[in-house]
């Protein structure tokens, strides 16, 4: 596998939302603009914000336990005697300070239980804090997309030696397109990630579609690409499902799958959730 899988599944992913959406326009559904969530399961976002003087606060975990490792070239498992284990949870808020911006402060904590011939780590505290500004600045019609911008800022509190995050901040800027049909959503958002030190930048492309199957009831499918400066790329396909239990609240659960990679480790098969209310 190599790079064509990036624009193969963002094609499949969006290709698939655009038919299936027609087909159900075609069938006389109800078009629901701007009636999808504000993100996918990991990263993918959409365009749209938590709406003026609104709070919205979610929890997201996931779970990665490396069974691989890279080495001349390709993946080989991971030694009886090392490990590379991650449970991270990431506690984040969003305030509506206008019609179509909001803010946004996320509050990462991770667990680490890392083992090589070389290093041990047995850790846990905060990652890097980080803050955005997300502006809709394009708004959702029949006939055109709805486009967001925002710029992250990441801070500097991570520990590097304790696998916690990174020792430098960074700033990101990502766009996020948006476009429902019937009752079918689909979601493209690039974004880079520049170190303001001495890390490395960040490349990203988002993507992923929502299909409304029940009032309460969303399957969805995400694909993230990452291309990280000199530690090489993944590419991760994300199934799941999204369940709304109250008219304000979400619930989120996928399957990490791991569809190519050059980093040093990685998790073919992970597991995340997130937890999501708006007051």
């Amino acid at each position: 596998m190599n790079r064509f899988v990036c624009t193969g599944a963002v094609v499949v992913v969006l290709v698939c939302g655009v038919v299936a959406g027609r087909d159900a326009g075609a069938a006389g559904e109800e078009a629901w603009l701007n009636k999808y969530p504000m993100s996918f399961f990991t990263k993918t976002r959409t365009a749209k914000t938590v709406g003026k003087d609104r709070l919205g606060l979610s929890l997201k975990w996931q779970s990665v336990e490396c069974d691989e490792v890279f080495t001349e070239g390709c993946y080989s498992g991971i030694p009886d005697t090392a490990r590379n284990d991650v449970f991270k949870t990431v506690l984040t808020a969003k305030y509506g300070w206008a019609e179509n911006q909001h803010l946004v402060f996320g509050i990462p904590y991770m667990w680490v239980d890392f083992e090589s011939a070389t290093k041990t780590v047995n850790s846990d505290g905060l990652g890097n804090l980080f803050a955005f500004n997300k502006w809709n600045f394009l708004r959702e019609t029949r006939a055109i997309p709805a486009m967001s911008f925002d710029v992250w800022y990441y801070f500097d509190n991570g520990d590097g030696t304790k696998k916690l995050g990174s020792n430098d901040d960074s700033v990101k800027a990502t766009v996020a397109v948006s476009k429902a049909w019937g009752r079918v959503n689909a979601h493209l958002n690039p974004g880079y990630r520049w170190n303001l030190h001495d890390g490395c930048d960040i490349g990203e492309i988002n993507a992923g579609a929502f299909a409304r199957i029940h009032p309460k009831l969303m399957l969805g499918m995400e694909y993230n690409y990452t291309d990280k400066e000199k530690k090489g790329h993944c590419h991760d396909l994300v199934p799941g499902l999204l369940w709304k239990p109250a008219r304000r609240a979400s619930v989120k659960l996928g399957a990490v799958m791991n569809l190519d990679s050059s980093m040093a480790y990685r998790d073919e098969l992970g597991a995340v959730g997130k937890f999501f209310w708006k007051f």
